[in-house]
């Protein structure tokens, strides 16, 4: 049973490590045998058991008075410290192995295990270290710990079985409490994804071709993290996925306590190996940053685009030395294909060019520029009708009332506005286009004035006629603008609702004295059709009012009277829709 078993590794640890235990150190091999087991209580003793076995006779071999003096007692020794350096090895693969199991629990509690014999470890090489300055034996020279991290890490980051609990634990219990692991994690996860931007993974393999030059001489130029990748053949989106889920919820720096504050007292370390804490939490900015940008350099999937663009201003942002650096994911962002990637993505720009700035006038022209150009593409019906539009009118309200603004680009601007305003059917998003429109026309008036004194401005073939091209970029637009003006107003004039006839009506008054009146964009933001009808519902009733104190009749705006093809259609629509009830919606 398993007490027996339990019993049996009890045993066979004391005599590996009681008296005369130098000369049985080969039954080291009987204590893996109890890995094998299906009980993992069990496993855990042994993998314990074999730790503790390793670390006793490490401690043995340090311990002797000094270097032997005989030849014989020199091979003696180096083989024992052989023994264990290929032992202590095997034991950290046996780990590793664990971490990478099928069992979630046996997965955890490898990590737990890694990261105890990885603080011994460290103890181990401290004490010695120590002992050898004072005359004693030298150590044995066992891997660093952040040796140990990496190939870890590297493990779980291209295994199959990439599992939840072993993230969890890995972050919960050692990156968010302890500095050096948190330094090692970081650092690593830079290296890896500064390796996948050098490689191309979506480069085929000819998988008969192992032994062939080709093959030869990548195994020589890649690294084994790439070379593990390849033979577990991980994908670049599988990867960046990985990576963003560690280095997402890695801790943000922190400013270094000074020497004297109690602060710095209360920071843990797993591993001392000399270094102070402060050497971490210095370094672990730059490490930081660099790991980001390393992540952000390389082709993030889609599905990941959206959190990324929402997490880096807050989490990501405020720790990089040269925020502008972000600039190009966020305009390979842009280009993802999607409109509310594009919009986050523009958002993020504006924040890079307003808060952060450029130091160089000619660079700041060139980049809000290219902004501006990627800003004035969104400007189209099918991003006014995202549920999220709200945040683009936002962005665009803010982008247009900025100083970034080339002057020249405020009439191009004002023309889409009222372009993609006759194509919206959202009576809230019409009057907010017309509000934009005349608020850029206001503040730019000497740019923008002769769009709405051009002659021929309302004539049926001076609009036919408009070489103004709503599709076209905005450098080909700003060519377009020599021969427009803005015929729209005038077909807003005829707008069936009020609101918005009403509205298009300030545009024709002189409104570029500093007292004429201004139109707060913000306002129509929440103009949906439920509330436009009950306002409308308002004001008829106070017209109403009005009239009947005044003894007049309420006026009909239309008349009603027979149609013959009207009656027609609506009788077809009528009967159609009784035949759908009846046979059921797969007529």
């Amino acid at each position: 049973g398993e007490a027996t078993a339990m019993q049996k590794l009890k045993a066979i640890e004391r005599r590996l490590t009681g008296e005369g235990c130098e000369g049985r150190l080969n039954d080291v091999e009987r204590l893996y045998e109890f890995c094998e087991s299906e009980d993992l209580n069990l496993v855990a003793e042994a993998l314990k058991a074999i730790g503790r076995v390793l670390a006793h006779h490490r401690q043995r071999l340090g311990n002797a008075p000094s270097e032997p003096a005989d030849e014989k007692e020199k091979e003696a020794a180096a083989a024992v410290a052989d023994f264990l350096r290929k032992h202590t090895e095997a034991y950290h693969t046996t780990l590793v192995n664990l971490a990478t199991s099928s069992s979630p629990r046996a997965q955890v509690c490898a990590i737990r295990l890694a990261f105890a014999t990885l603080h011994s470890e460290a103890e181990e090489a401290r004490h010695g270290a120590a002992r050898s300055a004072s005359g004693g034996r030298s150590p044995l020279i066992l891997p660093p710990p952040e040796r140990r991290v990496q190939n870890l890490l590297s493990h779980l980051l291209v295994d199959d079985r990439w599992s939840t609990h072993v993230v969890s634990c890995l972050l919960d219990e050692y990156v968010q409490r302890y500095v050096d692991v948190r330094h090692y994690v970081v650092c690593h996860l830079r290296a890896c994804a500064e390796m996948l931007g050098k490689t191309d993974l979506s480069a085929a393999v000819d998988a008969g071709a192992d032994d062939g030059p080709v093959a030869k001489r990548r195994k020589k130029t890649e690294s084994p993290f790439i070379q593990a990748v390849r033979a577990k053949e991980r994908t670049a989106d599988e990867l960046f996925t990985r990576l963003l889920t560690l280095l997402k919820e890695a801790p943000e720096p922190v400013p270094v306590p000074k020497a004297e504050d109690d602060a710095l007292a209360e920071v843990e370390v797993l591993a001392p190996m000399g270094r102070p804490v402060g050497h971490f939490l210095r370094e672990y900015r730059k490490v930081f940053q660099d790991a980001w940008l390393q992540l952000l350099a390389l082709r993030a999937p889609l599905q990941h685009c959206t959190p990324l663009l929402q997490l880096i201003p807050s989490r990501v942002m405020p720790h990089i030395s040269s925020p502008l650096m972000l600039a190009d994911f966020y305009l390979r962002a842009f280009d993802s294909g999607s409109a509310e990637v594009s919009v986050l993505s523009l958002s993020g720009l504006l924040v890079l060019l307003t808060k952060y700035g450029l130091g160089d006038p000619e660079t700041l022209s060139t980049s809000s520029q290219k902004f501006y150009a990627q800003l004035y593409s969104l400007i189209k019906a099918e991003t006014f009708a995202l549920k999220k539009r709200a945040r683009f009118q936002r962005l665009l309200g803010a982008s247009l009332g900025s100083g970034l603004l080339p002057a020249r680009f405020a009439g191009v601007f004002a023309k889409k506005c009222v372009h993609v305003a006759v194509c919206c059917s959202e009576p809230g998003t019409v009057m907010w286009l017309m509000a934009m429109a005349y608020s850029l026309i206001q503040r730019h008036h000497s740019h923008c004035n002769y769009l709405l004194h051009s002659p021929g401005g309302a004539d049926a073939e001076a609009q036919r006629g408009d070489p103004f091209d709503a599709d076209a970029s905005l450098d080909a637009a700003m060519e377009q603008m020599k021969g427009t003006c803005l015929w729209e107003v005038q077909v807003f004039r005829m707008h069936h609702l009020p609101a918005i006839s009403t509205l298009a009506k300030v545009f024709l008054k002189p409104f570029f004295k500093p007292t004429s009146r201004k139109l707060d964009p913000e306002l129509f933001l929440d103009q949906s059709f439920e509330r436009m009808y009950e306002q409308s519902m308002k004001t008829s009733e106070r017209q109403a009012m009005k009239l009947q104190a005044r003894f007049e009749k309420c006026p009909v705006n239309f008349k009603v009277e027979d149609d013959e093809l009207a009656a027609k259609v609506f009788g077809w629509a009528a009967a159609l829709s009784t035949s759908q009830r009846q046979v059921g919606p797969g007529l």
